[in-house]
């Protein structure tokens, strides 16, 4: 049986991101996870039937992470993988591949003076020139380093409520990434009562306790016996217990968010700009994203806002907890949103994970249209479209007209087709 070695160092939702990658493997041989060893107890939760290996590389030079791993590194040697599949563009993982032969790994290997991608990954980077066009979720994205991946809608369930409460995902990073305290506290009211009251959990790590404090502060009193906080007070397995079964979570970007979807819990999810549905929003069908649209969007969240994260400001609005209102009532045709503002539902075509907007202006529709119907070609993949909620039906119209920008100025260049210098001379 072939064996297939996947390393994914990066941190919680990346790991639970991987899922097409390994349930893909797992059909054609053995397969063997190389994580951080932190997260060696979720990995086992999550993908019983792989083989753990547990790295030592988060926030340590490229030479102490080689030293740490060098018993890893003489195993692997003699595993005889037939394919190595490096998610990570870093310099420690690309180092750690160095025991393999370059055509042995796909994503990202060494190289001297830097870091080599395949082909696949190539195109991804070139993706992320433009992000705002971009229409590929990061689960599709690692899913097609295999040849032939699983079919998308079998790597996550529909997303169905499971008659066990609301959860509430806290980060402390409000500026950036969450709702400050006050606008999560209207929300996490509107859903409690358009649900009927249900039982809320808040989810978080201990750094979160303060976070759950406030929360609960600017809720209503007679909320207060139905909310359990659990911040601080559940392992990996224990998280995985505490979002298993719910009727919705609401969340920003995080990794609770990637493991409900993979758990078929409906996500409402609340992104700013510095976190962009197209590219890590929840997997699978069934679930609703509320997104800040700007002409800066998306951002890089490690980069100073010149704004004063005015991506914040829509989020604000009424008509935000009146569209949310809907979505867990009576459906969202009659929902609208404020200039900035954009609701979509997710769902699956042939090539992955797609967003249908539900509220909003989406003035990148055309254009993104294309990029997929692109990206499918470029992977062989009979491709249909479900963005307008009907199977079967192919991209048409203005969504089909002059395809030069793509070729000309963005994904294929003169370097994908020339020879590269030296090799066959």
């Amino acid at each position: 049986m072939p064996k297939f070695l996947v390393i994914q160092a990066a941190r919680f939702g990346d790991l639970v991101q991987t899922k097409r990658l390994l349930l893909s493997l797992a059909l054609r041989g053995e397969v063997h996870l190389a994580v951080d060893a932190s997260l060696v107890p979720l990995a086992r939760v999550l993908y019983p039937f792989a083989e753990l290996h547990a790295l030592s590389v988060h926030g340590r030079p490229e030479a102490e992470a080689l030293a740490r791993n060098t018993a890893m590194l003489i195993r692997w040697q003699g595993l005889r993988f037939e394919a190595v599949y490096n998610c990570n563009f870093s310099g420690t993982t690309a180092a750690l591949c160095r025991v393999f032969e370059a055509e042995q790994v796909q994503g990202y290997r060494p190289e001297a003076g830097g870091i080599s991608r395949s082909p696949w990954a190539r195109l991804g980077f070139r993706l992320s020139e433009r992000r705002a066009l971009a229409t590929l979720n990061l689960v599709d994205f690692w899913g097609h380093f295999a040849h032939d991946p699983l079919p998308p809608a079998e790597v996550n369930p529909v997303a169905a409520p499971g008659g066990q409460g609301i959860g509430v995902v806290l980060a402390g990073r409000e500026s950036r990434r969450s709702l400050p305290a006050p606008l999560l506290a209207d929300v996490v009211r509107t859903a409690f009562s358009a649900m009927g009251g249900p039982k809320v959990r808040l989810l978080g790590s201990s750094a979160e306790k303060n976070v759950a404090r406030k929360l609960q502060r600017l809720l209503p009193s007679k909320m207060l016996d139905r909310v359990e906080d659990l911040s601080g007070k559940t392992d990996w397995p224990g998280l995985v217990d505490a979002v298993s079964g719910l009727d919705a979570l609401i969340t920003p970007d995080t990794g609770s968010m990637h493991l409900a979807a993979r758990l078929g819990v409906p996500v409402l999810a609340f992104f700013l700009s510095s976190a962009f549905a197209h590219e890590t929003g929840p997997y699978g069908q069934g679930h609703l994203v509320w997104q800040a649209e700007r002409h800066c969007a998306p951002c890089l969240e490690s980069a100073p806002c010149p704004y004063d994260t005015a991506c914040l400001e829509p989020f604000r609005s009424q008509a935000l907890l009146r569209s949310l209102t809907l979505a867990l009532t009576e459906g969202t045709e009659r929902a609208t949103l404020p200039e900035g503002l954009q609701l979509w539902r997710s769902r699956v075509d042939s090539l992955g994970t797609v967003l249908h907007i539900e509220a909003g202006a989406d003035r990148h529709a055309a254009r993104r249209a294309q990029v997929r119907e692109f990206l499918a070609s470029y992977l062989n993949v009979p491709f249909v479209s479900s963005a307008d909620g009907a199977e079967g039906t192919t991209i048409s119209g203005e969504a089909n007209a002059g395809h030069a920008w793509l070729f000309d100025e963005w994904l294929c260049r003169d370097t994908d087709w020339m020879l590269p210098p030296g090799r066959y001379c």
